[in-house]
């Protein structure tokens, strides 16, 4: 048997679009579409729906996923690094079909107590430490101001990662998608390409086409599928940035000596133990949680080392003020308004410039307000060196005494028995050993490790592998990692998906004819509706 549609991977951005393939017709408004059933392998069959709605095509739908759980890594992150709510706001969860999903749940359940509010004010005493939008106050004391109102207001509390988990639970049931989910850990994609090409013809471009793709898992089993979607994201452990000062280390060190987050998220396995000096490489939020949990477990002080100064920001894209729509400034020739941002993204043409107005909307690692307030008592009573604008040059391992001996770009040594690297992930297509295969056979470009793939998020024309996440940030948009971005993601894939199937149950000699690129923009932001900052 082929299946229609693989996903490889159960994380959020995965539920969102599972949810909306096996749920009800797009066209049928939110709460009018229900399903009358499912077989074992996942076939939608009868479904009852408005008289003048489409119906959505059948199809075999599958999950494959190495923890057999939904959202189980996911969970596994956020409880090794022990962090307490999500960062994004309640607007944003992976239920496609009814925006507040989320806050009718929380009603319904009686657990309001589990949302956290954005803080009235968070006043920052420390020279590295920037917010993002500058217009806050002056270094030396800044201030973010947040009215009453958006602190009161469900839609911009931030929810507790358990009430997060239950209520993928609740969605994994009403839409029966533990039906669709098996376990297994995928090791190879091979698409399998008919000798012939399509129309007879012998060129190797766009004529080519997948038959269908064969899917080796770790046990050795294969699947094979008509459609895959690559809902992993590059979280390998072997895809970790790594700084290359790590490679020139010459000496044989303890392998708990010097980690990366990568593995503790995998293992959940201890940060320090009590009494340990411990160095936290890296700016990001991960960072931030790292030092935390080394405090917690009995650190007797932390260094905490990053590249440039300690960025806080509400959010991973934007800050509160653009959130809700009441400023916009420019950046670089960048409009960030959020609506204004995405209109100008989406229709911006050049891959080039999209790049560059991602990584000036992200700007890089940031730490949340109420992260850093926590460490803040800390850094005052010298138990946490914050070293900004700062590397690690050289590093050596000393096997008598047993610990580290480090010297820093900024000057001065580093002493001490644990680091820890919160360095994020490598992006780079080309490294993902899922996808070698893939690209040998359907080669595409590639911009400083994003793949240049289609508007609907296919590999390439003729090769119906479709990414979710961080790989289609070009666009997608800033947010293609975040929940926000599993959203729009899982609406393109899924009308895309939709209409070859409807193609195939009843092909037509003319198809549909494109859409200008000004109004597929504004299909796009108009999907961001409610999400970020619109």
């Amino acid at each position: 048997m082929i299946i229609d549609v693989l996903i490889i991977g159960a994380g959020p951005h995965a539920l969102t679009l599972s949810t909306l393939l096996s749920g009800p017709c797009p066209a049928t408004p939110t709460g009018q579409g229900r399903r009358k059933g499912r077989t074992a392998t996942g076939t939608v069959h009868s479904r009852s729906h408005p008289s003048d709605a489409p119906l959505w095509p059948r199809m075999r739908l599958s999950v494959v996923d190495s923890y057999g759980h939904w959202a189980a890594l996911w969970e596994g992150q956020f409880e090794a690094l022990n962090i307490p709510h999500l960062r994004s706001h309640t607007l944003v969860h992976t239920d496609p079909f009814n925006k507040k999903a989320l806050q009718d749940f929380v009603a319904v359940s009686s657990r309001s107590s589990e949302l956290h509010s954005i803080p009235d004010q968070v006043y920052i005493l420390d020279e590295n430490a920037y917010f993002n939008d500058m217009r806050l106050g002056k270094k030396e004391q800044q201030r973010l101001n947040v009215s009453t109102t958006l602190k009161k207001s469900a839609c911009f509390c931030l929810p507790g990662t358990g009430l997060s988990v239950d209520f993928f639970k609740r969605q994994v049931k009403r839409y029966n998608l533990d039906s669709m989910l098996l376990k297994g850990t995928v090791e190879s994609i091979l698409p399998v390409i008919p000798k012939q090409p399509v129309g007879g013809g012998t060129d190797r471009g766009a004529k080519r086409r997948v038959q269908h793709f064969c899917v080796r898992l770790q046990d050795g089993s294969e699947l094979r599928a008509h459609r895959i979607v690559m809902a992993t994201g590059p979280t390998r452990a072997q895809m970790a940035n790594i700084p290359p000062w790590v490679a020139a280390i010459e000496e044989s060190y303890p392998e708990g000596a010097l980690q990366h987050t990568v593995q503790l998220m995998h293992r959940q396995s201890a940060v320090c133990t009590q009494g340990q000096r411990v160095m936290v490489v890296g700016g990001g939020l991960t960072s931030a949680h790292i030092v935390s949990i080394a405090l917690q477990q009995g650190a007797s002080h932390v260094t905490w080392v990053m590249r440039k100064y300690l960025q806080l920001k509400q959010f991973d894209v934007g800050d509160v003020e653009s959130l809700v729509g009441r400023y916009s400034h420019m950046e670089h020739g960048v409009k960030l308004d959020g609506r204004a941002f995405l209109r100008q993204f989406y229709s911006e043409s050049s891959l080039h410039r999209r790049l560059a107005m991602i990584r000036q909307a992200r700007k890089g690692g940031a730490v949340t307000p109420e992260a850093y307030s926590l460490l803040q008592p800390f850094i005052r009573a010298g138990q946490v060196d914050i070293r900004t604008y700062c590397e690690v040059s050289e590093a050596k391992w000393c096997y008598r005494s047993q610990e580290w001996s480090l010297s820093l770009t900024s000057g001065g040594q580093w002493s001490g028995d644990k680091i820890w690297l919160a360095t994020g992930c490598k992006l780079d297509v080309k490294q993902d050993p899922l996808l070698s295969e893939v690209m040998k056979e359907f080669p595409i470009q590639v911009l400083d490790g994003w793949p240049c793939i289609t508007d609907s998020l296919q590999w390439a024309e003729g090769c119906p592998l479709y990414l979710m996440g961080q790989y289609t940030a070009l666009r997608i948009g800033p947010h293609a990692v975040n929940l926000a971005g599993g959203q729009a993601a899982s609406h393109r894939i899924a009308k895309h998906i939709r209409q070859q199937l409807q193609k195939k149950e009843a092909p037509t000699n003319d198809s549909d004819p494109e859409k200008s690129d000004r109004s597929k923009a504004e299909e796009y932001v108009q999907q961001m509706y409610g999400l970020l900052w619109l």
